[in-house]
């Protein structure tokens, strides 16, 4: 079946509309809606921006100090520097103790801290070969969750 004239003339309309619109885009000194703004690879000829900071932890070690107390090596692998607020201490049966009023340290990027998690051991203590879920939260409200077997 033949297209009829009429919708041959539509979509030639169409496609001039586009192309139209994306010439003008380019040639108006806005940013190409091809460009992604702080993504490392921008189509040639897109503006570079800073990238927000992002924030992100890695536990580089841990260890069992006592039936109460855990501590991480936790690394700021991101480019923002993170105020820690509050964390949740979870073992594999679902219990769990939170401090939610905790003035933890701040981290600049690649810093390592030592971090002591100390629990009140009325819900569940420390147990050597048992899964435990370590959730701290930051000052922006973003939360890491570690995974550890002590």
């Amino acid at each position: 079946m033949r297209p009829s004239n009429g919708t041959i003339l539509i979509s030639v309309v169409i496609a001039g509309l586009v192309l139209g619109g994306t010439v003008y885009w380019e040639t108006t000194g806005q940013p190409s809606p091809l460009c992604g703004g702080c993504y490392n690879y921008n189509a040639p000829g897109c503006p570079a921006g800073p990238c927000p900071g992002r924030e992100a932890l890695n536990v580089d070690t841990w260890q069992v100090n006592s039936l109460t107390n855990l501590t991480l090596n936790i690394r700021n692998t991101g480019v923002a520097g993170i105020a820690l607020v509050a964390y949740t201490v979870k073992d594999a049966g679902g219990y769990q103790y939170s401090k939610t009023s905790w003035t933890g340290p701040y981290l600049n990027p690649n810093q390592v801290v030592a971090l002591n998690f100390v629990i009140d051991g009325g819900t569940f203590t420390f147990h050597s070969g048992s899964w435990y879920y370590i959730t701290v939260t930051s000052s922006r409200n973003n939360l890491f969750t570690f995974s550890i077997r002590a």
